[in-house]
């Protein structure tokens, strides 16, 4: 089983750039941000900016540091943090702090970052994409994955009825499998809508199966599971 994947969900996609995520850390590709930003400036006739730019200003300094004392990832204050900005570089503090990576070489080398970071850069870059990040993070993902996670305690308290000490992370891989094509850890918080929506269908397919009497052991289940159409 793969422990660290980089995804490519179709629901993540900025001005045709699909932005990439790890399964991991779920971190965020600052190089596809960047680039989705340069496909766009020359179609709306924007002017040329880096995030390694937006990293060094004032008003980046600030929100990070809000940021990162609002979720307790610092102890520091203001005025030590800031210091500590100025003699090492914003980028070498987050990297630091383990919310911002280089990973591959060449061709391959890219930016990852913490999903909290890369929205920040995200909406300073330009207005329309401040506009498309806030559509990007709250999405019919977010709604999706609710359905999904709503239906899973339902088909759990089902499978129960019917088998003794169920595995039900036996049933979830399987799910996983029917879904995505192998079990990847991390692979629901990155799945598509159409994924999520597909989970949960198998998931109240499972429950009214069960209820149908169609399942009537262990084997069934994940007969019902493996050829779900």
């Amino acid at each position: 089983m793969q422990s660290n994947v980089v995804m490519k969900s179709p629901d993540r996609n900025l001005f045709g750039i699909t932005i990439r995520q790890n399964t991991k850390e779920q971190f965020l590709s600052v190089s596809d941000l960047q680039k989705a930003y340069e496909t766009a400036r020359w179609q709306h006739g924007w002017s040329d900016r880096k995030v390694a730019d937006i990293l060094n200003t004032e008003m980046t300094r600030e929100r990070v540091f809000s940021l990162l004392q609002e979720k307790n990832l610092i102890k520091a204050d203001r005025l030590g943090f800031m210091e500590m900005v100025n003699k090492e570089g914003l980028t070498k503090v987050l990297k630091g702090l383990g919310l911002y990576k280089t990973t591959g070489r060449g061709i391959n080398k890219t930016v990852m970052a913490d999903p909290y970071i890369w929205v920040l850069l995200a909406m300073e870059l330009n207005p329309l994409l401040w506009a498309k990040t806030i559509i990007f993070i709250t999405d019919t993902l977010i709604f999706d994955r609710i359905e999904a996670g709503t239906e899973y305690m339902p088909m759990n308290t089902a499978i129960k009825s019917l088998i003794n000490n169920p595995d039900y992370a036996k049933y979830a891989k399987a799910i996983n499998e029917r879904v995505f094509g192998k079990h990847i850890t991390g692979a629901r918080q990155l799945a598509s809508s159409e994924q999520l929506k597909k989970i949960a269908a198998i998931e109240r397919f499972v429950i009214n199966a069960i209820e149908m009497g169609l399942i009537k052991s262990d084997g069934d289940l994940l007969n019902v599971i493996k050829n779900y159409k």
